[in-house]
């Protein structure tokens, strides 16, 4: 299960997650690692745009209220899907299931909590900042195939 932070104007008007820029990025990210989005759940933590200005907008960071009126859905997904991995992109998703961690620091180590593991990573978006992140979100999703099936299992 992959986790985002909130739609923007595309996956808001499509009703799909990452089909904007990030996730041209997020589906070359998850074809290196030998995965395509019929192999995963996609979700975000908050359900519609958030927007500033007059429509159509721009796209902000989710407000706290409207993260904590999203929160029963996103536990209502995981209740379903029951993920064997939640992969975090970026830190809205990261602070739903570790509150106070910060990315920068524990991207791509798994975490456990609540009987779950987590695998924090950087928002595929964080690629237009140039080549260097890309290096970076490409080993981070390497651990994904490490986490779900470890070495003592292969």
């Amino acid at each position: 299960m992959f986790v985002g932070e909130a739609p923007g104007r595309q996956e808001d008007v499509q009703g799909t997650p990452f089909v904007g820029g990030a996730g041209k990025v997020f589906d070359g990210l998850l074809a290196s690692i030998g995965l395509s989005r019929t192999d995963v759940y996609i979700t975000n933590t908050v359900k519609s745009r958030p927007f500033v200005g007059p429509p159509p907008g721009r796209n902000r960071t989710p407000a706290r209220e409207e993260i904590a009126a999203c929160a029963p859905w996103l536990a209502e997904e995981i209740q379903i899907i029951q993920p064997k991995l939640v992969v975090t992109l970026g830190q809205i998703a990261l602070d739903q299931f570790l509150p106070h961690r910060k990315i920068s620091e524990i991207h791509g180590k798994p975490q456990s909590t609540g009987g779950m593991t987590i695998l924090p990573l950087y928002h595929p978006a964080m690629s237009r900042y140039g080549p260097e992140w890309i290096a970076i979100l490409r080993a981070d999703f390497r651990k994904i195939s490490k986490v779900m099936i470890p070495e003592s299992r292969t």
